[in-house]
């Protein structure tokens, strides 16, 4: 089963798609946006003919990727073919890191297979992000946000107060990590891109059309108040993290921590508070 919406909020063009086998209801789904012919974000690979049925290929004059998993970069490749048509040698703007990653095509595990799809090497013009990316409308300012990913970034449209955000929000509170994400530097990332002008948050899986800076926020809170429980348990000398998971009387996903191999896991998340609460314990005594 495969699904699509699309809104508008002002002249940026909101594209949702979802994905399941047979007619299972989509466990997630993904949105792309086109704002004046920059299209930020790809939709997942499963869902191509819907991308290539919906969206407006002469629209798209360049597209700018916020990182390289997946449900963001699936379509790049058939993208920038598509597009050779109305806009020849259109560019594709990414963190170079993405641009290795899309470039060569990588490997996904089954669950990723199966939302998302498998990647196709995608073989058009790369560009690094420039200072500011430029439409006739809009003036698009790249923000390097890592922490979900070490490539993650965000676009923001000052003018309009418009956060392009990726997956650095998804929501005010996270309940798993992917294996390799970094709480501390997300932590950091947040409170950076805080500073900004901003009130709606296009988001790759969630957006907020309204109240986006107090949404955003809110996250940082309850991210800060985890890693504050997170502390106090290692400070009682509690260095396991199923402990920590039971004390804070949170609850592991076990079913989705098995169907991803491992790759998700509230674990995860414990984890990555612990390094650096664990190195300030050693270093103290």
């Amino acid at each position: 089963m495969q699904t699509f919406n699309k809104t508008y909020h002002k002249n940026v063009q909101i594209y949702e798609f979802g994905y399941a086998p047979l007619f299972l209801k989509p466990y997630i789904t993904v949105f792309c946006y086109l704002i004046d012919g920059l299209l930020i974000d790809t939709a997942q690979r499963n869902c191509e003919k819907l991308v290539l049925k919906h969206l407006p290929i002469s629209e798209i004059k360049q597209i700018a990727l916020t990182h390289w998993h997946e449900d963001h970069t699936g379509n790049c490749a058939v993208l920038q073919e598509k597009t050779q048509v109305h806009t020849p040698n259109i560019c594709t703007y990414a963190h170079p890191y993405t641009q290795e990653k899309v470039k060569n095509s990588f490997s996904v595990l089954p669950y990723e297979e199966f939302l998302f799809g498998k990647i196709k090497p995608a073989k058009g013009i790369f560009a690094p992000f420039p200072e500011k990316i430029i439409t006739p409308k809009h003036i698009i300012y790249p923000i390097f946000a890592d922490g979900h990913s070490v490539d993650h970034t965000v676009f923001l449209e000052k003018n309009e107060g418009w956060l392009f955000s990726g997956d650095l929000f998804v929501n005010t509170k996270i309940r798993f990590f992917r294996k390799g994400e970094d709480i501390y530097q997300t932590i950091k990332t947040l409170k950076k891109v805080e500073k900004e002008d901003f009130d709606t948050i296009f988001c790759g899986h969630n957006p907020q059309i309204i109240d986006g800076k107090a949404i955003f926020n809110k996250k940082i809170q309850y991210l800060e108040d985890f890693v504050g429980q997170v502390q106090q348990n290692i400070k009682k000398g509690i260095i396991k993290p199923t402990q920590i998971i039971k004390n804070m009387q949170l609850q592991e996903r076990t079913l989705l921590k098995f169907l991803t191999f491992n790759d998700v896991s509230l674990a995860h998340m414990v984890k990555s508070a612990m390094k650096v609460v664990s190195s300030e314990i050693v270093s103290s005594v």
